[in-house]
């Protein structure tokens, strides 16, 4: 005999089995209770919320000669025969092989039949978005106006497909997503009711996994305990989901934001060797980005995420290392990845291009550019120190313009004006008997200098260096084009070139 799947050993027997729908299981209840049950219903949500677990759980529950707090009682005759499937009194329609008109016209010619065993019959119509424009058309006055014995129960993951017409006759309820949390602690009671070891940060690992879907976390838990022999751990949950080392993935991660496209794609080279899939190796990078934003930004992270210590150690490091918009851009760039992969069979190169873009782009350069002006200063510093040791102390000057401006970086490095001197180092400046020109060709510090604040800092120490004006000019820099000077020999010395 075939083992029997989790998801199907573990479904929902009751409302009280039922996780994350609260706001459903609540009215659905009252309305048993009451005894005011409706007589069409929409389930929507995402696949394995409950929606179809839900609408059986419901069905049983309303024909209970006995109910417990408004659920089946699984013991009275009722029950019993509606738990077998040959029952006439609950019918389960697919709607995705049951689509044509001629199929709902033979359902509506037997809604009249009464139920054979309780005071309902049920019809659960799965997938009903499936159906043809001409069998919503035909199943429309029957949902209007059915038998009062018969009650509709449609469930679809795609209401938007859902004509207006048949929606407006039903009562809508919308199937949330599950939280991790609670996913994980319906894991660890199937896990203890099948005798299973396992441990919490593999437990979470699932969770995570299942993205709010119940059904699917219990068939990734099903692999594990297959995979695993009956005891769960974190490293044999991401084998059996294909992910990566957590330290490899930190060891990638901290090569594409530093800008070290060699160790980049030496560390990918590495990946593709032991077998690894490229979209999920961008998913795993993703991820981790979104994690080292969650460190950067929440105070309570570790609480959130709930993984494994050293993974978080790693993610500590990476995050004390780069701003929220670099992680922002790597964790954009590798879920843009999700689409591309889809039409291409070469996601190798698809993602090795996307780190290349992501260590190589315009920020890398920047940091380059950064670490280049630092290297400068730090050799500044060391020659205002040897100054300051020999007793020298700046004086206005009228010539030397870049001396003049080189002496302005030092006062600037004494006020402890680190950027700001660093902003000064950047600049190209001339000077005539009136006037001491400042040209910047980026637009980044230009905006430094001209800043009010720093600005009033930079005319105190220039003032006591100089008597000209000083003048600060953005002034962008142009490579002049090869081909001006023989379209100038071909039109004449009256071409203008603008």
């Amino acid at each position: 005999m075939a083992n029997i799947s989790l998801y199907r050993r573990y479904r929902p027997e009751t409302f009280e089995d039922v996780i994350g729908q609260d706001h459903i299981v609540r009215t659905l209840k009252n309305q048993i209770a009451n005894g005011t049950v409706g007589h069409a219903y929409l389930f929507t949500g995402t696949r394995g919320t409950g929606k179809t677990s839900v609408a059986r759980i419901f069905a049983r529950a309303v024909n209970c000669m006995h109910p417990v707090d408004a659920s089946p009682c699984g013991k009275c005759p009722a029950c019993l025969e509606l738990a077998l499937s040959d029952n006439f009194d609950i019918i389960e329609i697919d709607a995705a092989s049951n689509t044509s008109v001629d199929q709902i016209r033979e359902l509506i010619d037997k809604v009249g039949f009464p139920p054979t065993i309780g005071k309902y019959k049920v019809y659960i119509i799965d997938e009903v978005h499936m159906l043809s424009k001409n069998a919503f058309n035909a199943f429309l006055k029957t949902l209007e106006e059915p038998p009062a014995h018969a009650i509709f129960i449609l469930a679809t993951t795609e209401v938007h497909q859902i004509p207006a017409t048949i929606l407006s006759r039903c009562l809508r309820f919308d199937f949330r997503l599950v939280s991790a949390s609670m996913i994980a602690e319906r894991l660890k009671h199937v896990f203890d009711d099948i005798h299973v070891t396992y441990d919490n940060e593999g437990v979470s690992v699932i969770a995570n996994a299942g993205r709010g879907s119940v059904r699917d976390a219990l068939s990734i838990a099903d692999m594990c305990v297959s995979y695993s022999g009956g005891n769960i751990t974190y490293n044999s949950v991401l084998e059996v989901l294909g992910a990566s080392d957590p330290a490899k993935i930190a060891h990638l991660a901290d090569a594409v934001a530093s800008g070290d496209v060699d160790g980049a794609l030496t560390e990918i080279a590495r990946m593709c060797e032991m077998g690894k899939s490229m979209p999920v190796l961008a998913s795993d990078l993703s991820s981790f980005f979104r994690n080292v934003l969650y460190i950067k930004t929440c105070k309570n992270a570790k609480q959130l995420l709930s993984i494994p210590d050293t993974t978080y150690t790693l993610l500590v490091e990476v995050a004390k290392k780069y701003s929220v918009a670099k992680c922002m851009t790597i964790m954009k760039a590798m879920n843009a990845l999700e689409g591309d992969f889809r039409y291409s069979t070469q996601h190798r190169i698809l993602l090795e291009a996307a780190i290349v873009s992501c260590a190589a782009g315009p920020e890398a350069s920047d940091n380059a550019k950064i670490r280049e002006l630092e290297a400068k200063v730090m050799a500044l510093e060391k020659k205002v120190k040897s100054m300051a040791q020999s007793g020298f102390k700046p004086t206005p000057v009228k010539s030397d313009a870049r001396q003049v401006w080189q002496n302005v970086a030092s006062e600037l490095m004494n006020r402890g004006q680190r950027l700001l001197a660093l902003a000064v180092l950047e600049a190209d400046v001339s000077s005539d008997d009136k006037k001491f020109v400042v040209a910047i060709s980026t637009k980044a510090t230009y905006d430094i200098l001209t800043d009010k604040t720093n600005r009033d800092i930079l005319n105190d120490v220039f003032k006591a260096l100089s008597n000209l004006e000083l003048d600060i000019k953005h002034v962008a820099k142009y490579e002049e084009d090869k081909s001006l000077p023989f379209v100038k020999s071909m039109f004449g010395s009256k071409l203008e070139i603008k």
